[in-house]
């Protein structure tokens, strides 16, 4: 065996380099290696996790309409047994509110202001018919009412969601 000083200077130099540059290969190629695994794993963990989150969404949005049209068919179903009995309760034909009063609830239900042209034209209306128009505009501001408070108890359930 050759003694280590025996060994030409230049020669140390390129068994020195040429090992470093194989450490630094080999190391290069594991790190890009273990990082690459390490990107698919983080990978198909957000894939699994938005999976996740997607079905969680899903049950969140399924469960608030359920409840939203429960609400809201039980609301109609209500609204027109009272529309029903309207008349029952309402019998005074001889007296009639002038036009006026239904134009002018009615554009107070869609706000906005009524037409004063309408409003001169209108005719007579009937308590009967008053007391119907009154509870359909307050029939369908309830109808808006629920459907924003499920709207917001949604939003509040997703964002509930991470």
């Amino acid at each position: 065996m050759i003694p280590a000083l025996a060994i030409p200077f230049a020669a140390k130099i390129a068994i020195a380099t040429i090992a470093s540059a194989a450490l630094f290969g080999s190391g290069l190629y594991l790190g890009n290696r273990m990082g690459a695994a390490s990107c698919y794993q983080a990978t198909i963990e957000s894939q699994a996790h938005a999976i996740e989150a997607g079905i969680q969404q899903a049950v969140v949005s399924d469960q608030t309409v359920t409840k939203y049209v429960d609400q809201r068919q039980d609301l109609q179903k209500t609204s027109r047994a009272i529309i029903k009995e309207i008349p029952i309760y309402v019998k005074d034909d001889t007296c009639n509110l002038s036009g006026s009063f239904r134009l002018l609830h009615d554009s107070a239900a869609n706000n906005e202001l009524p037409d004063p042209a309408r409003i001169a034209d209108a005719e007579t209306v009937s308590f009967e018919t008053a007391t119907k128009t009154i509870f359909e505009n307050y029939e369908a501001c309830h109808l808006n009412s629920e459907t924003l408070s499920s709207l917001q108890q949604w939003v509040r359930q997703q964002s509930l969601i991470r």
